[in-house]
């Protein structure tokens, strides 16, 4: 994918992330329902209201830029992206599910990993090889093409 989609739910979560990237954290909460949570899974944790959402991701370190690298519809009102964030020379990447309840972002799920090295009990492994890191572009993060 390399234009903006049309279809409004990948729309309204291309815009939430590029209003994330271009740090404008009050354009970024009105996409969300006042009464939205995110679950990140992998640190068990729950961010509730639409607030609370933002504010945890706008008092994470400065430093780092996101690139939107897929949007899927999964479902009439689901919607998958692939996210990476690179900051200080590491990467990270986040699959986030995104629900929605009419035109509001009701629930977020994000599942967020770090590139690290393989562990030693691999290295032997026939048929084993180590890929390059996703390094693609991704779609274009202006907040002006997405609204």
């Amino acid at each position: 994918m390399s234009a903006v989609p049309t279809d409004p739910g990948l729309r309204r979560v291309g815009l939430f992330w590029a209003l994330y990237q271009a740090r404008q954290w009050a354009g970024a909460e009105a996409l969300l329902h006042p009464q939205a949570s995110c679950r990140w899974r992998v640190t068990r944790e729950r961010f509730d209201g639409a607030a609370g959402i933002v504010q945890v991701n706008a008092a994470y370190p400065e430093g780092w830029t996101i690139y939107l690298l897929e949007l899927h519809r999964l479902a009439p009102d689901l919607v998958l992206s692939l996210v990476r964030v690179d900051q200080g020379g590491r990467s990270f990447w986040a699959h986030s599910h995104f629900r929605f309840d009419e035109e509001w972002i009701a629930q977020i799920d994000e599942y967020w990993c770090d590139a690290a090295e393989p562990p030693a009990w691999r290295a032997g492994l026939s048929g084993r090889t180590l890929i390059p890191a996703d390094a693609r572009p991704g779609l274009t993060l202006d907040p002006a093409l997405w609204a």
